[in-house]
């Protein structure tokens, strides 16, 4: 696209921008219509987006200067707007995050998919092939589970270091299948698989030593926090991983960069997630409550994590949420 196009192409919604702005002005930001307020913040994210594209294509182009003064004024008054409003953090985890989570929808499920598909086929191939479980198995969980015992028994003698040991082991996890992203998916792709074997040779070593039932007690309560971690942070690898392999109209590096920020936001959110599914893990499950407890504690933290992700966050609950996130 030559420089005369993109003006001639964009010319319009940076007009609209310009209006829009004029308007706030007049009438103060708290007194703009939602309906307008929201389109002039749709606006404003598209002319940052051309800013970047016209950066990069036509550096020395007067029209780089310019969007960078209107970029500069719409900034000016919708962030000022917020910091007055004292809408920060709080807003960012009311409003951002699971509006951030619900626009990767797509590559969250896919992740998921994955993961699960993983799970299965690992299931199926240990289930036939026990020598199969030396792969995903180490000894001392063999001999655990061939004396009808989990090996997870031990957590209960030193659960605050063990707790602390587990949330910082699975951050890692989450934020290295978020990071591998930038292999074009490979990387994300590998360790949804290797983990979804895993779970999958284990269940069928457990279930072979009639170890199943004790197992899913385990894991309930605090995989209804972890796994939809892990899903949330590869959907959040493979995101930037489409911006890599099927770039939209601003080509690769200005779609990687919209993208890779929605990303952060996304990452961000897992952190507090696997904090507590780590403490649950040291405290409760393997202890000696009641399995029925334990489900139904992971069934209630799954549908609270669910219904945060679904119900918060949506355009018209906060006049400014569609700018609070980076800030």
């Amino acid at each position: 696209m030559v420089v005369h196009e993109f003006i001639r192409a964009r010319q319009d919604a940076w007009t609209q921008l310009q209006r829009f702005l004029e308007k706030a002005r007049r009438l103060s930001l708290a007194r703009v219509p939602l309906d307008v307020f929201r389109e002039g913040s749709a606006l404003y994210r598209q002319t940052v987006a051309d800013l970047a594209y016209a950066r990069m294509c036509f550096p020395d182009h007067p029209v780089v200067r310019e969007l960078e003064q209107l970029v500069g004024q719409a900034h000016s008054l919708l962030y000022q707007a917020g910091r007055a409003k004292s809408r920060s953090w709080a807003e960012f985890w009311r409003e951002t995050w699971p509006m951030r989570v619900r626009e990767a929808t797509r590559p969250i499920l896919l992740a998921t998919g994955i993961f699960w598909a993983s799970s299965i086929l690992g299931f199926l191939l240990t289930a036939q092939n026990p020598v199969l479980e030396s792969f995903f198995i180490n000894p001392q969980m063999r001999a655990a589970i061939e004396s009808k015992r989990l090996w997870t028994e031990s957590l209960t003698r030193t659960a605050p270091e063990a707790g602390s040991k587990i949330a910082v082991n699975n951050i890692y996890v989450s934020l290295l299948t978020w990071g591998l992203g930038l292999t074009f998916g490979i990387g994300t792709v590998w360790l949804l698989v290797s983990n979804g074997l895993m779970l999958g040779a284990i269940s069928a070593a457990c279930l072979r030593a009639g170890m199943l039932l004790p197992l899913t007690e385990f894991v309930v309560a605090h995989g209804s926090l972890e796994l939809p971690a892990i899903w949330i942070s590869g959907g959040a690898g493979l995101l930037m991983a489409q911006a890599m392999l099927f770039p939209g109209r601003y080509g690769r590096r200005v779609e990687l960069r919209l993208k890779g920020r929605s990303s952060v936001q996304i990452i961000v959110g897992i952190v507090p997630l696997l904090l507590v599914a780590g403490a649950i893990e040291a405290f409760i499950s393997p202890s000696n409550i009641p399995g029925v407890a334990k489900a139904l504690l992971g069934l209630s933290l799954a549908v609270a994590l669910l219904g945060y992700i679904v119900a918060r966050g949506h355009p018209g609950m906060s006049p400014l949420e569609t700018t609070s996130g980076g800030r």
